[in-house]
């Protein structure tokens, strides 16, 4: 149903309907280029439409009836015009301005000086009242400051993403009462001891307050018992070493005695003379103590892990490089990659025997001409701790115990210097971990060693 009767008008919204509505675009690329003139129309539509004016003729062009341009344009004003508005504009702005006549004024009395500038009453402050804390705060503006708290940036209970240590420490400074309550300390793993030190004495500093402390080069942490029993046997941990080094739980911190002696004016200091031989031994006593501290020492770092570039010597006597790692826990044998591996006779793999497996390690061979010594390693197989494997190596059966345990070794060669090192090391560590396979080799080694007396003596 169309509400308008212009066949022309018609006719073109329908072709802009099919333009606007297609979304292809076929239909604008085939309609937009023809025209539909007005005498086509005229001659096939025999009825024309009476009521059609001079104005359709121009809306019969466009594409769309709902477009129309408008012709209707502005006249070009005069100068007479523009000079007129200005006239204006310049009469209005004159109308806004107000003229006013200076004149001048009389003078004042007093009294209506009083009048127009009276005075001001000003009311009385009210002092405010300060509370106790505010009043202390401000009686304490210059509070000494903790000289422990250099020692905060190594706290690690507020570190994430980095390793830290955890101990329970025994403060001896502390009352009888409070000795026996340890106190947790979270440190940083890459402070060093003097650095914890210093971070124990700031969180002694603050949960302790009224116990006087001293510098921390006065302070030393020792070894303890979980009932909070220092273990005097072991020197203090040295305060150089990385607290990472340590994974003891307990320890405890003791203040070191101070050596030096004080005498007044009017004292008088007398020296004894001694002979030689009290001093003599006197001199050997300190320094039995000093060796007996070195092999605590070495007895504690015995444990720790370390690893050793040796030459492990294989069947047919030829020499593979090979990293050798010592431990309190077990054994390790890794070969070293080489460039010519593939071409290999003997391939060395690695291997791991745990620490209870080895029996004896001893140098049986100094090479004075090439400046190598060889050692050896002897374990026992049937404690079944060793795991890996080894092809082509020296692990030989050196015999069978009667009790169906056989015992292998490894032969290494190395430098004097690691040799001995090596050797002392697994000595110390077999000397803490008495295991039934050492006891066992140990009984066989003496009956043997009795075998041969007997035969000697029966020759």
């Amino acid at each position: 149903m169309a509400l308008y009767d212009n066949k022309s008008w018609l006719l073109s919204h329908i072709r802009n309907s099919f333009i606007s509505t297609d979304d292809t675009g076929m239909c604008e690329i085939i309609m937009v280029g023809e025209d539909m003139p007005r005498k086509l129309i005229e001659r096939l539509d025999s009825y024309t439409d009476p009521t059609e004016s001079d104005e359709d003729e121009d809306e019969v062009e466009h594409e769309s009836y709902d477009l129309q341009f408008e012709t209707q344009f502005g006249r070009h004003r005069t100068d007479t015009a523009q000079r007129i508005e200005k006239m204006d504009q310049a009469r209005k702005r004159a109308a806004k301005i107000k003229h006013v006549k200076w004149e001048e004024s009389k003078e004042l009395s007093q009294t209506e000086n009083d009048e127009l500038f009276s005075k001001k009453v000003v009311k009385p402050t009210i002092a405010v009242k300060k509370s106790l804390l505010a009043d202390q705060l401000e009686r304490c503006e210059n509070l000494p400051r903790n000289p422990y708290i250099e020692y905060a940036k190594f706290d690690g209970s507020a570190q994430i993403g980095i390793p830290t240590r955890k101990y329970k420490i025994f403060l001896t400074m502390l009352p009888e009462e409070q000795r026996n309550y340890p106190m947790t300390v979270c440190c940083i793993a890459a402070a060093k001891i003097e650095e914890f030190i210093g971070l124990i004495l700031l969180k002694c500093s603050t949960v302790h307050g009224d116990i006087p402390l001293k510098p921390v080069t006065h302070y030393g942490l020792y070894l303890t018992e979980d009932d909070g029993e220092v273990d005097r046997d072991f020197p203090c941990l040295d305060s150089k070493e990385c607290v990472a080094k340590f994974s003891f739980t307990y320890l405890s911190l003791v203040e070191h005695k101070d050596g030096r002696v004080s005498f007044d004016a009017g004292e008088e200091l007398i020296y004894e003379i001694k002979n030689d031989n009290v001093a003599q031994k006197q001199e050997s006593a300190m320094q039995e103590s000093v060796a007996l501290m070195e092999v605590h020492k070495t007895t504690m770092e015995s444990q720790l892990y370390k690893s050793f570039q040796v030459h492990i010597i294989n069947k047919v006597r030829s020499k593979i490089e090979i990293h050798l790692g010592i431990s309190g826990e077990k054994i390790e044998i890794d070969p070293v990659q080489q460039k010519s591996s593939k071409f290999a006779l003997v391939r060395q793999k690695a291997v791991s025997h745990h620490m209870d497996s080895i029996v004896w390690c001893d140098i049986i061979e100094e090479k004075s001409r090439e400046h190598k010594t060889v050692f050896r390693i002897i374990y026992s197989v049937s404690s079944g701790a060793s795991t890996g494997s080894y092809d082509g190596g020296t692990s030989t059966v050196l015999w069978q115990a009667p009790s169906s345990t056989s015992y292998k070794h490894y032969d290494f060669e190395s430098e004097p210097s690691i040799a001995k090192e090596i050797v002392q090391k697994v000595k110390q560590i077999l000397e803490v971990r008495s295991s039934a396979g050492r006891k066992e080799y140990m009984e066989l080694r003496e009956r043997k060693s009795s075998k041969r007396k007997n035969f000697n003596i029966n020759k």
